[in-house]
């Protein structure tokens, strides 16, 4: 990984570069998933998020967020809480690895692993013993990325709703006491 890259606690002052990665990374990921609609209502929505964003910059024991950045640019974030959105299993792990995102040009360099290893750190402190993580089915280069790091394809599929039109969510669950 570049030398010039410092992971941080997210704060008020990134809601711009959060935001902007955040749709670069959706469309980038999802090019093939969604119709060009989705990424349009999303970015339409661009400086409303940007103006509440620092109502969901979080840390503590509950929730983590973490911006890598190189030079000044925010380049990749991970966010996760203890428990789970997800109902289905929220009696069945201890935190939800909600998003770890990355701009294009910095994937690949070990960015992800270094941010799964600050999130599996945090979640040990926290008596986490095992998560979650959901991708959409057809996100076939994240889900590589979770394979490779030994999650297990849990049966449960979710739908995850777009513009009225359903997607498959699948889900992938770790036992922290087998991560390294």
């Amino acid at each position: 990984m570049d030398t010039n890259i410092k992971i941080r606690p997210v704060r008020p002052d990134d809601a711009e570069q959060y935001i902007n990665l955040t749709n670069i990374v959706w469309r980038d990921a999802y090019k093939h998933i969604f119709p060009e609609e989705v990424f349009i209502r999303k970015e339409s929505k661009t400086q409303d998020m940007i103006k509440t964003f620092a109502n969901f910059v979080y840390h503590g024991k509950d929730q983590m967020c973490y911006v890598a950045e190189d030079n000044g640019k925010v380049v990749g974030f991970v966010s996760a809480k203890l428990g789970t959105n997800y109902e289905h299993f929220s009696n069945k792990v201890d935190a939800e690895l909600m998003a770890i995102y990355i701009l294009p040009e910095y994937q690949g360099k070990g960015l992800g692993s270094k941010f799964k290893t600050l999130f599996v750190d945090w979640a040990k402190e926290n008596g986490v013993r095992n998560f979650v993580l959901g991708v959409l089915k057809d996100n076939h280069k994240a889900r590589r990325v979770y394979e490779n790091w030994n999650g297990k394809l849990d049966d449960y599929i979710q739908p995850f709703v777009r513009l009225g039109v359903e997607y498959d969510e699948v889900f992938y669950t770790y036992d922290i006491e087998k991560e390294q």
